[in-house]
């Protein structure tokens, strides 16, 4: 059912950018006080140079997602670049699922749903951080997933297979963990494959064909880390990274249950999408679709169980954090459609499949648009604490109305089974929104002017101190109000040396920095250059009480930089001394 021309899939191509187009300032931007995903930043950035900063970290293994963050930042700067890599990464993931959808259960109306629900899902949007590697990761997965069908039952199975082992690799590359999806790709492909006298020796060659487009993928990436000044085996400080953190040293992994599970909302989601897939094995005998419906939902049960295999039994974090419990979403979408799709040979889509697409679209995108950051979130609050449900209720209660609109989405048929999910999910997903303030339209925040506030401290810094290594960061305790209420500025300052890798690059190892009677000579050893971050107001204070400070001493300081850095709504400063005596006071990092 590819067709040349296959309208349905604008669906999943422009609702993400109906999302972007809203306007939100914390829609592709991430808030004060993030880390990880303002690393990547960096690494955005400074790609090209190898630092040892940077290349010493288990981070530079995720090319993958590096390599197209430098490519967009490079060519359309900070903001066009942040909003590219929105758009792109979640329109990917719809645009595979879209594709997953219409190609394993023949029903491009419901694959265009599952397709804008995706590209709507709340804890899809940024997960991580929007800088973060996981959602990318997951469209390389669902893009596999897709080409593994096409490999099975496409017109051209030699470069399907061959693309999917490329895309596969991608995404293993990007997040490790999903190499242990192997056996679930193994899965789809032999059910996707028809009737053929070799199924053995189709499905062996195939996987070679795979093995090979995952091998010139990693090949190509290698050339391009080496290429520019990086490793051949790039890959390899991730896969330490997961050695160590799997011989029993995840200090991550928070615990059992209730410690985190009381309020993981991000799990409401993929379990009612799955729970309705339950549906399937006591309807779907014989639906013209075959096996496929059921191993979508079987796909999805055995996701779970992997991810709880090294929750309970390794004691490795996959459902304790949002962004590692994420991969449950990549089969518990396909599994919602399979829920979808059965039973539905009678009623069909109705006569206008195009319109009960356009209405379920309007009800998921029109409930973010119209309905956040208020006034539904504060309803269903509220609604929540009447069931008197306790610490489980951030959980619970969305997920039991989840539950009653599957149920009722299951006693419909045709459209109306479309539009019930529309309902449902667009509530459910809106009510447990982690970020409501990212929606509507035009809502205002300070994450675009952080970002390019960033961007210009960085290239003053960068320009002092090539290496990124010699300025350590003393964080002042600031507070500025803005379009987002009162903020307090170590975040931002948190933030914003995340892009340095944070801890190694704070003075003292600490944020906010210590009071500055307490710093010591040994805090600015070796010719350590100390970048002073504050607000606009407290510069000059805080900078002659640092330089009297180190007089006392016996090691005064000299200033090398003063800069204010101000956008409509947020502003710092940075103040960059060095000591002005020693071996290295001529010398760089920060030389005259």
């Amino acid at each position: 059912m590819s067709g040349a021309m296959d309208r349905y899939l604008l669906f999943p191509v422009l609702v993400p950018l109906a999302l972007v187009a809203a306007g939100n300032d914390a829609f592709g931007f991430d808030p004060p006080g993030w880390l990880d995903t303002f690393m990547y930043v960096g690494y955005f950035w400074h790609y090209p140079e190898h630092l040892p900063l940077f290349d010493d970290y288990y981070k530079i293994s995720r090319l993958p997602w590096i390599l197209p963050g430098f490519a967009a930042h490079s060519l359309g700067g900070v903001i066009v670049g942040s909003l590219v890599l929105a758009y792109l990464t979640m329109a990917a993931g719809a645009v595979a699922l879209y594709l997953l959808v219409r190609d394993t259960l023949e029903d491009r109306t419901i694959a265009a749903v599952i397709g804008v629900a995706w590209a709507c899902c709340t804890w899809v949007h940024g997960i991580g951080g929007w800088s973060y590697h996981v959602l990318a990761a997951g469209a390389y997965y669902l893009m596999a997933c897709w080409l593994i069908v096409r490999a099975a039952r496409g017109p051209s199975p030699v470069l399907s297979a061959t693309m999917a082992g490329a895309c596969f690799a991608s995404a293993v590359h990007t997040h490790l963990f999903l190499v242990t999806f192997t056996p679930l790709l193994a899965v789809l492909y032999w059910t996707a494959l028809p009737a053929v006298d070799r199924p053995f020796a189709r499905g062996a060659r195939a996987a070679l064909l795979a093995l090979a487009g995952g091998l010139v993928l990693t090949l190509a990436l290698a050339v391009v880390n080496r290429g520019t000044g990086g490793a051949w085996l790039f890959f390899m400080p991730q896969i330490e990274q997961a050695m160590s953190l799997s011989s029993g040293r995840d200090r991550w992994w928070v615990g059992m249950t209730a410690q985190w599970l009381s309020s993981a909302r991000y799990l409401v989601m993929p379990l009612a999408l799955m729970a309705a897939g339950l549906a399937v094995p006591l309807v779907s005998r014989g639906d013209r679709r075959g096996r496929l419906p059921l191993v979508l939902v079987g796909l999805a049960w055995a996701a779970l169980a992997i991810m709880c295999f090294f929750q309970f039994v390794q004691r490795q974090t996959t459902l304790d954090y949002s962004y590692m419990a994420f991969v449950i979403y990549l089969h518990a979408f396909p599994c919602a459609a399979a829920a979808l799709a059965v039973r539905q040979d009678r009623g069909g889509q109705g006569e206008r499949p195009l319109l009960t697409v356009g209405i379920a679209t309007t009800v998921i995108l029109g409930t973010l648009v119209l309905l956040l950051p208020t006034p539904l979130p504060g309803f269903m609050n509220r609604v929540s604490t009447l069931l008197g449900l306790g610490q489980f209720a951030l959980i619970v209660a969305p997920l039991v109305i989840s539950l009653v609109g599957v149920v009722a989405m299951q006693l419909m048929r045709g459209p109306a089974r479309l539009i019930m999910f529309a309902i449902w999910f667009a509530v459910v997903n809106a009510w447990i929104a982690p970020s409501p303030t990212a929606y509507g339209i035009g809502t205002p925040g300070i994450g675009r002017q952080m970002m390019t506030l960033f961007r210009e401290a960085d290239r003053l810094t960068t320009e002092l101190d090539p290496t990124l290594l010699g300025i350590k960061y003393w964080i002042s305790n600031d507070q500025i109000t803005t379009a987002q209420g009162v903020v307090p500025l170590g975040a931002v300052f948190d933030s914003y040396v995340a892009t340095r890798t944070w801890l190694p690059n704070l003075l003292g190892r600490r944020s906010p920095g210590l009071p500055i009677e307490q710093l010591t000579v040994a805090h600015v050893e070796r010719g350590v250059c100390i970048g002073v971050l504050s607000s606009i107001e407290t510069q000059a204070r805080l900078r002659l009480e640092m330089e009297a400070h180190f007089a006392a001493l016996g090691r005064p300081l000299r200033l090398v930089a003063a800069r204010q850095f101000e956008r409509s709504g947020l502003s710092f400063a940075l103040t960059v001394l060095k000591p002005s005596s020693g071996p290295d006071a001529g010398q760089p990092p920060c030389a005259p």
